[in-house]
């Protein structure tokens, strides 16, 4: 990219851009993002993963290219069900993730919290029983030896400050979605500056007029992307921001609006943002 300004953060983009596998992609991403998303969304099947080998191929270009990779583990994992057999086959299906993704070495893991089993699920009526099934399963994995540091609980379909009380209390990072933000009309700059100091990652795309997320960022309100992308700026954000589609036309649409909006970032407009984070 050759925004006006070198950029403080990371921009990545998840392997599901190209026809072909996840080596495919991150073959032809590596010289264009600085962090690639893998995707690990289907987990009970080791046909639905990568081989060691290619494992090993996209490892070798993560040095070669100074990429940083952020795994997306499992979506079916529950990890607040109120089944205690499904949040427990939750826990274990990220952490078979995160041993099968070993040979990259991710430098984070994203993980899913659902009010329910899925997205979408009407939000519970005990919420602190929720945060309590939550809060087992997180310490069922640190237990298992996952860094915390490395551990992002992503934003979904509620406001992420109903799980505080566990994320702050194990001093656990997030995946923001601004996506998700964006498309629920949920309030973007107040929980950006509420979680940017412990946000790692930045899920970034736009929804359509079918409501369809993970859309390019022709589909995310100019206004609102350049207002972001300064308040990122100014607090010199050195994370990860992640353009979250999975088609090629989205990423390269996406990829031109990056850099179209940082590079007009430049100036006064941008001076004023930095004398507002002063």
């Amino acid at each position: 990219m050759t925004s006006a300004k070198p950029l403080p953060f990371r921009v990545g983009t998840t392997s599901f851009i190209y026809r072909g596998s996840w080596l495919h992609n991150v073959q032809r991403l590596a010289e264009r993002v600085d962090d690639v998303e893998i995707l690990f969304f289907e987990g009970d099947d080791a046909s639905s993963l990568p081989s060691e080998e290619e494992m090993l191929a996209i490892a070798e270009l993560r040095a070669e290219h100074g990429l940083t990779l952020s795994l997306h583990t499992p979506l079916n994992a529950s990890l607040a069900s109120a089944s205690d057999f499904e949040r427990t086959l939750g826990v274990s299906r990220v952490l078979r993730a995160i041993e099968a993704a070993e040979p990259m070495r991710p430098d984070n893991y994203v993980v899913h919290v659902y009010l329910g089993d899925r997205e979408g699920d009407t939000p519970p009526h005990d919420l602190d029983a929720w945060r309590d099934r939550a809060e087992r399963s997180i310490y069922a994995l640190l237990a298992a030896g996952v860094a915390p540091s490395r551990l992002c609980v992503e934003q979904l379909d509620y406001d992420l400050r109903l799980l505080d009380p566990v994320i702050q209390g194990y001093d656990l990072p997030v995946a923001l979605d601004v996506g998700h933000l964006q498309r629920d009309k949920r309030d973007l700059h107040g929980l950006l500056d509420h979680y940017l100091p412990r946000t790692k990652l930045i899920q970034w795309h736009g929804t359509d007029d079918t409501g369809r997320d993970h859309r390019g960022l022709d589909w995310f309100p100019e206004a609102d992307a350049k207002r972001m992308l300064q308040t990122l700026i100014s607090a010199r954000y050195s994370g990860v921001v992640t353009l979250e589609v999975f088609r090629e036309q989205d990423f390269e649409e996406s990829m031109r609006l990056l850099e179209h909006w940082t590079a007009s970032l430049s100036g006064d407009e941008l001076e004023r943002g930095e004398s507002a984070h002063r």
